[in-house]
C-alpha cells in the first residue's frame, strides 16, 4: 500500500481531534534522528513521538523544522508528541523547555511519562506530588494554547479509574506497551470503554523481553508470524504491526534505519483473518520489554506490580 493511502488512518480523540494510527516512536533513537525524522516525513508519517526523557528533542526539532522549511509538510498537517518525567510540580516548565528544543509554539498531545516521579538521588527523599495536582497543570498548558490535547502513559486501570473522577479535561489516550507477547487485553478494553485512546509503544516487542526473569525468543522467529509473513509476502515485522492495526488503536513503532521506516509504515494494505489476528493473540506471556525493574535509578522495583 502507498505512504500517501496509509497517512489518512486516523484515530478520532475524545476531544474532537485526530491522530495519525501509525507514527514514528523516536526512543533510543540514532545520533542522525534528525535525519531520519526528515525522511520519515517525507515518506509521509505525520505522527512523531518523542519525550523529554529521551533527550532527543533537538534532534527531533531540526528533522521537523527542515521538512517545514523545505515545503514538504506545514505545521498543522503534523502530530507531535512528547512528554514530562521527573517535573511533575512545574509541567509548564518541562513543556516549555520541550517547545524550544523541538522550535515549536506547541505541540498536539502532551503526556505524564509515569504515574510517579523519582525518588531523589542525592536525599533519597519521596516525592509527594500528587496525580491531581499534576492533572490540573496540564488542563492549565491546554487552556492556554501550549498543547491541543493532553494524556498519560503507563497507567493501569486503576490509576486511569481515579483520574477521571477528578480531570475536567479528558485524556486522549493512555501509552502503552503492547505486542503479542503482551496483549492487555484487559486495559484495551477498559480504555476503550471509557474513550481514551491506546497508543501502542514497543508494537514489535524489544531486544530484552522477559517473562518472570527469563528471557524469551524474539517475535518475529515465532513460527505463525513466518508462516504469515510467507503467506502474505510481508516481513514479519509488518505481520505484527497489521495485526495492532486491526486490533484498533495507534502504533509508533521505532527503528534507527531507513529502509525499516519505509517497511513499517507499509504495513497496511492487507487484512489478516480474525482467526490469524486469534493465533498472533495467543503468543501472550504478559512478558514486557520496559518495565522498571531494569533501571538502577528506579530502584529496580518493578512498576506494573
Amino acid at each position: 500500500m502507498q505512504a500517501e493511502n496509509i497517512k489518512n488512518k486516523v484515530s478520532l480523540l475524545n476531544n474532537g481531534t485526530t491522530m495519525p494510527r501509525i507514527g514514528y516512536g523516536t526512543f533510543d533513537g540514532s545520533d542522525k534522528l534528525d535525519t531520519l525524522i526528515y525522511e520519515a516525513i517525507k515518506l509521509g508519517y505525520r505522527h512523531i513521538d518523542t519525550a523529554a526523557a529521551y533527550r532527543n528533542e533537538e534532534l527531533v526539532g531540526k528533522g521537523v523544522s527542515k521538512a517545514i522549511k523545505e515545503g514538504i509538510v506545514k505545521r498543522e498537517e503534523l502530530f507531535i508528541t512528547t512528554k514530562v518525567m521527573t517535573e511533575k510540580d512545574n509541567v509548564a516548565k518541562s513543556l516549555n523547555a520541550s517547545l524550544e528544543r523541538l522550535q515549536l509554539d506547541y505541540v498536539d498531545l502532551f503526556l505524564i511519562h509515569w504515574p510517579f516521579s523519582l525518588v531523589d538521588e542525592k536525599t533519597k527523599a519521596f516525592p509527594r506530588i500528587p496525580l491531581h495536582v499534576t492533572w490540573k497543570l496540564m488542563e492549565d498548558l491546554v487552556r492556554a494554547g501550549k498543547t491541543k490535547s493532553i494524556g498519560v502513559s503507563n497507567f493501569n486501570v486503576q490509576l486511569l479509574y481515579d483520574l477521571l473522577t477528578y480531570a475536567e479535561i479528558k485524556p486522549v489516550c493512555n501509552q502503552v506497551e503492547v505486542h503479542p507477547y503482551l496483549v492487555q487485553e484487559d486495559l484495551i478494553g477498559f480504555c476503550k470503554k471509557v474513550g481514551v485512546e491506546i497508543v501502542a509503544y514497543c508494537p514489535l516487542g524489544g531486544n530484552f523481553i522477559r517473562d518472570s526473569g527469563v528471557n524469551v525468543k524474539s517475535l518475529i522467529e515465532e513460527p505463525i508470524i513466518k508462516e504469515l509473513a510467507k503467506k502474505y509476502n510481508k516481513t514479519p515485522g509488518q505481520i505484527i504491526l497489521n495485526w495492532h492495526l486491526l486490533r484498533g488503536y495507534v502504533i509508533i513503532p521505532k527503528t534507527a534505519t531507513e529502509s525499516r521506516l519505509k517497511e513499517n509504515f507499509e504495513c497496511d494494505g492487507f487484512e489478516l483473518t480474525a482467526e490469524e489476528v486469534k493465533k498472533i493473540s495467543s503468543l501472550n506471556r504478559n512478558a514486557r520489554s520496559c518495565d522498571l525493574i531494569y533501571f538502577e535509578a528506579y530502584g529496580n522495583v518493578p512498576a506494573f506490580a
